[in-house]
Order: structure tokens, then C-alpha cells, then sequence
């Protein structure tokens, strides 16, 4: 179903933090998406069941697919709690990745305490590092420890806002779940525009190249202001939902 438009989008500080302003965002993708000029996806760090409840308690938009727990799990309407995930994407990601070594990483870091066992699963090994005295020096021995590894290739750290590190399979993260659904749905947009505030929404702008990085953006990602590969990246003013309407406007779609 090819669609001219494909908007993916993470939730918390991206859509959420302005309540007046995503209402107002939602009311205007949703006449997009019912004239067929839009497809919409949810790029969150949230599980599913995180996800649902904001339907009602908090205006996000009812999507055409959630990717969830940092691109390491997908899923296809109708949303529903205890849900699995798409197969395809789960049987994929498994095929080189080892939780038990992933967790090897993160051994001996002080101050490293690992995040509720809810944010931890088979694909995916969090912690927190904001407890470090240098919280980006840890995340940087971590990531040296990955790509000196024989097996490193397999595994990806991801670091974010300061305290969030993730390790997850090399094949996952946002962006190139975004693409694996793409593909997967035939979907085929002659745009694609991503938006986020942090730094597991990397993947999402190294990957399409096009999109917007809201006001409130978290220094991580607000420095790819100076890169020169974000010339085609939208910096907003705005913060939260509007700054994401801002940056449709600016692409032509609002």
C-alpha cells in the first residue's frame, strides 16, 4: 500500500510535554492518514503495553505500527496488551545476539545499575549509568569493550539523555526497524521524516536523513546541528508536538 508520506516518530518528549499542542498535531494527522497522504509510526523506547493507554490518557495517535523497547520489538494493529511480536523482525534479531553476553559488557562499571526487569528482555540488556562519576566516560569503556570483542559485530550500545545505555542486537535499533517495516509492508513512501529529542533516536536520522529534531532535544542529538551530514535535518523551535507540527510545515506536509 504506497503511501507519499511515512511520519516516524518517537513518543516521550517528542510527542508528549505539550498536551494542547500533540491534540492539536494528532487532529492533523489524522485528516492526513485519512486522505492516504500519511502512514505513521511509533519509534519508542516504551514497551507496548506503555503505549496503548497513551491512546486515551495522553492523545497519541492510534499508529499503523509501533516499534517498541528502542527497535527491538514491532508490532502490527490491533495493539493489544500481551500482544507478541512480529516474527519476522524477533527471528531476525536473534540470529547473532546472546543476552548473557551483552550483560558480559557491563561487567565491573561503577556506579552501572541495571534498569526494572520490565525494560530487559531477550533482545535487549538496559542499565542506567547516571550513578558513574563520568556517566559518558562509562558508556564510552562499554562501547570500546563491544568493538573490541570477536563477537562485537553482533551488538550495538546505545546511549542516551545521560543515563540510559541499552545493548542491543547490532540488526535492531529504530532506524532500521523503520526500514524492515517499510519493506515489510510494502509501504514504499516517496518520504520518509522522522522526529525525536535523544540519543536512541539517532539510528532513526542516520538512516533517512530527513527530519526533526524538536527545541527540547537532549544535547546528544541537538549536536547534530553541526554535522554535516544533518543538512536536510529540521532544528526546530518548537518544543515537544510543536515543534514536530513545525517541522512538517517546513517539509511541506502541514
Amino acid at each position: 500500500m504506497p503511501v507519499p508520506w511515512l511520519l516516524a516518530t518517537d513518543i516521550d518528549n517528542t510527542l508528549t510535554g505539550d498536551p494542547d499542542a500533540l491534540r492539536g498535531l494528532a487532529a492533523k494527522l489524522s485528516e492526513l492518514r485519512w486522505d492516504g497522504r500519511l502512514a505513521l509510526f511509533l519509534v519508542t523506547g516504551r514497551r507496548l503495553d506503555q503505549v496503548i493507554p497513551g491512546f486515551a490518557d495522553e492523545h497519541i495517535p492510534v499508529p499503523d505500527a509501533v516499534i517498541s523497547q528502542v527497535g527491538t520489538e514491532v508490532f502490527l494493529p490491533p495493539f493489544a496488551d500481551g500482544s507478541p511480536p512480529l516474527g519476522e523482525w524477533d527471528a531476525l534479531l536473534h540470529r547473532a545476539y546472546s543476552r548473557g553476553r551483552a550483560e558480559s559488557f557491563l561487567e565491573g562499571i561503577a556506579g552501572l545499575a541495571m534498569q526494572p526487569a520490565m525494560f530487559n528482555t531477550p533482545l535487549k540488556v538496559s542499565c542506567y549509568l547516571d550513578g558513574a562519576p563520568d556517566p559518558d566516560a562509562a558508556a564510552q569503556v562499554i562501547r570500546d569493550r563491544v568493538a573490541a570483542a570477536p563477537d562485537g559485530a553482533g551488538y550495538q550500545v546505545v546511549w542516551s539523555s545521560g543515563r540510559d545505555l541499552d545493548v542491543i542486537p547490532a540488526a535492531a535499533g529504530k532506524g532500521k526497524a523503520i526500514r524492515f517495516l517499510i519493506d515489510h509492508l510494502g509501504l514504499a513512501p516517496r518520504q520518509v521524516v522522522v522526529a525525536g529529542d535523544s540519543g536512541n533516536d539517532r539510528t532513526m536520522f542516520d538512516e533517512f536523513g530527513c527530519g526533526v529534531v524538536v527545541a527540547n532535544a537532549q544535547p546528544e542529538l541537538a549536536a547534530m546541528r553541526d554535522e554535516e551530514s544533518a543538512r536536510d535535518i529540521y532544528f526546530a523551535d518548537g518544543r515537544y508536538a510543536a515543534g514536530v507540527a513545525e517541522g512538517l510545515a517546513h517539509y511541506g506536509l502541514l
